[in-house]
């Protein structure tokens, strides 16, 4: 059977694509898009076990990857990087544990919720003197017991003291800033304080075995949450997914390469490696925005109007959660019911 010759003008075609082919595989073209063109972003990192997403993604360089130039600020507290950080205007996104978040929109709402990066229930600690006659939690009564006020660790001590059955008028309440507490403890100013890594190491490291560690698994399950200006997530949204983008290859990172995460944490807070080989397996590093943020939230807003720390009604939680965005990328990590 006699086979017709193709066209010429296909014949001709056929070439072509061959010969541009060719050249593609010898110049060692491997077909990647463009890179992305870099946003600038100002960024607020709160110095503790909570933010090792962001301390993991700026190690491996996973925020430069997505298209983000940031520019970084580092803060001794999730609460300090929302005052001075986002409410203040130094930075367009910060992290903080959930209180700060919740006590904030009693005066402001002018920012956002665009997700939570960790939860855990056992991050915070009591730290006290033995040499002040403390031994077991009940010890406390009496004691001077310093903390960072309307923060995390201001909410775990009040569920740590009605844990063990403590009235809040049966210790002295002091109020400091988280890097002012290992050395007023050091200096016998106080007799505890409620706080966290690396804060906790800190002072083993200026006592030794004169100090006792309390904790109080199962009574707070902390969150850590990622907020932007209202501005940043109105005007410039792509520069919020392609943060969010970036934490979420963060945390399939860390899944992968649990030891390698370890090491970069313990870098970060200036602590020993083996300390944080045993505190990331506690933590639910995830990329989220859950109903259970908004009733936590919540929570704590009451907590904090039966105790005087705040003034007026209870703020609308949900006006402050922004889920578009995450939803717009991995829908099944919003189960936030609106």
């Amino acid at each position: 059977m006699h086979h017709q010759s193709p066209p010429d003008n296909i014949r001709q075609g056929r070439e072509i694509a061959l010969i541009i082919l060719l050249a593609l595989t010898l110049t060692g073209c491997d077909f990647r898009p463009a890179p992305l063109m870099p946003e600038p972003l100002s960024l607020g990192i709160p110095t503790q076990p909570s933010s090792a997403l962001l301390f993991v993604a700026l190690d491996r360089g996973l925020f430069r990857r997505h298209g983000i130039e940031v520019e970084l600020k580092f803060y001794p507290s999730g609460k300090r990087a929302l005052h001075e950080g986002l409410l203040s205007g130094a930075a367009e996104m910060i992290a903080t544990a959930d209180v700060p978040a919740a006590f904030a929109v009693f005066k402001r709402d002018d920012f956002r919720i665009v997700a939570s990066l960790f939860n855990a229930d056992n991050v915070n600690r009591v730290v006290a003197r033995k040499d002040r006659g403390i031994r077991l939690p009940n010890d406390l009564k009496g004691k001077r017991i310093a903390t960072q006020q309307a923060s995390a660790v201001h909410f775990f001590l009040h569920l740590f003291l009605l844990e063990h059955a403590i009235a809040e008028q049966e210790i002295e309440h002091r109020f400091m800033k988280a890097e002012q507490l290992p050395k007023a403890l050091a200096e016998d100013r106080i007799d505890a304080f409620s706080m966290r890594e690396p804060y906790i190491s800190e002072t083993r490291e200026l006592l030794g075995d004169k100090v006792v560690v309390f904790d109080a698994p199962g009574v707070y399950e902390q969150m850590e949450v990622l907020l932007a200006s209202a501005e940043l997530t109105q005007k410039r949204p792509e520069v919020v997914r392609r943060v969010l983008s970036a934490l979420l290859e963060t945390e399939r990172f860390v899944q992968q390469s649990p030891a390698t995460a370890a090491a970069i944490v313990a870098r970060r807070l200036s602590i020993s490696e083996d300390a944080a080989h045993a505190l990331l397996p506690k933590y639910a590093l995830r990329v989220e925005l859950t109903q259970s943020l908004l009733l936590l939230l919540e929570d704590e807003a009451r907590w904090a109007l039966n105790n005087g720390f705040a003034e007026g009604g209870m703020p609308d939680y949900l006006h402050i959660l922004a889920p578009n965005i995450l939803a717009g990328i991995a829908p099944e990590r919003v189960t936030v019911i609106r």
